[in-house]
């Protein structure tokens, strides 16, 4: 396959090039998270090789298909986002191959529809956002203001309100209210927040495995499983669950259980479905382990019940954004 892959990318007609890129984004885009790191070398190796002979619709198709891979080379994802907008947009919206030192230096150089679109990332750190906040147009600026998951500090956004109609400047002031102070709490470095003890190994009946591919098969649901292992009070095994159901790894979804506050726990518990009923169950067990009085558990379960699924999701989805950014959450 390499090697036919290898002499497409030696022709030199139009046809064949169109080719080299359908095969291997293709392939690429279907198969990044099993493929060996060797075959990922040749695949980005291949594209930027030919790159700058590609029609616009092939770097169009290689900027829609890769802006999800975090394997694409950073290298690659530059020439696509220094390129025409139309070809870069994708990547710039999406892809966590382009680094801090990337997006910076794409803010510094490129113009306003190149830096709208950094401005729609998930995430925003507080170097880019600056950056955007700097040299934007006043649509870039009001673009990250309404971003909650920009990095944004107070001063800027009060700089960008003043800009803007005052009821869309409402609308912003309410809308990061809302929100900023739980993002703060899960966004929090681990090293800073208060956390208990490791949560221990409980006698098990299954692995968390089976249950995982139990869940996966539609033999059981994650409500009922996660019910089971509340009443064990098995946290430990509950971390297993919630990682695989959210992408995440098992040691960010623990360090949340461990923690003394409830912010983290509550958000990925409402993210992926568990009732009011099972929370409390988690709560119960939580109190214990952190060696709380059963009062606390009970505000954890009242401000449960204002969480919405919506909310949840997004800030999830912020959270893993962030993680991803960092390097420390490969894409799901």
């Amino acid at each position: 396959m390499l090697d036919s892959l290898v002499e497409l990318a030696r022709d030199s007609s139009d046809a064949k090039r169109h080719q080299l890129v359908d095969h291997v984004t293709d392939l690429y885009s279907s198969r990044a998270h099993t493929q060996r790191e060797e075959e990922l070398t040749v695949y980005n190796g291949l594209l930027e090789g030919v790159y700058d002979r590609l029609s616009v619709e092939d770097r169009k198709t290689i900027s829609e298909r890769l802006a999800s891979i975090d394997s694409t080379s950073p290298s690659l994802a530059m020439k696509l986002a220094m390129d025409d907008l139309e070809i870069a947009r994708p990547i710039l919206e999406k892809s966590y191959a382009l680094k801090e030192p990337h997006l910076l230096e794409v803010a510094s150089t490129m113009d306003k529809g190149h830096l709208q679109s950094l401005a729609k990332r998930n995430y925003l750190s507080s170097r880019l956002a600056k950056k955007l906040v700097e040299r934007g147009s006043r649509e870039v600026k009001g673009t990250v203001a309404m971003n909650i998951g920009a990095e944004i500090s107070q001063e800027d956004l009060e700089r960008i309100i003043a800009e803007l109609p005052k009821q869309m400047g409402d609308k912003i002031r309410h809308l990061r209210k809302s929100t900023d102070d739980l993002l703060k709490e899960l966004y929090r470095d681990p090293s800073e927040a208060m956390v208990g003890d490791p949560l221990p190994k409980r006698p098990r009946r299954m692995e968390p495995a089976q249950w995982i591919a139990g869940i996966r098969d539609g033999h059981v649901s994650l409500v009922k499983a996660i019910s089971q292992l509340a009443f064990e009070k098995n946290l430990l095994d509950i971390s297993h669950l919630i990682a695989a159901a959210l992408g995440m790894t098992q040691p960010q979804v623990a360090h949340y259980m461990m923690r003394y506050d409830a912010t983290g726990t509550s958000v990925l518990c409402r993210a992926i479905g568990i009732p009011d009923s099972e929370y409390a169950a988690i709560c119960k067990a939580r109190c214990a382990h952190l060696k709380f009085p059963a009062s606390t558990g009970n505000k954890w379960l009242t401000n449960y019940h204002v969480l919405t699924p919506e909310d949840a999701r997004r800030m999830t989805s912020l959270l893993k954004a962030k993680l991803r950014f960092m390097g420390t959450l490969q894409a799901a």
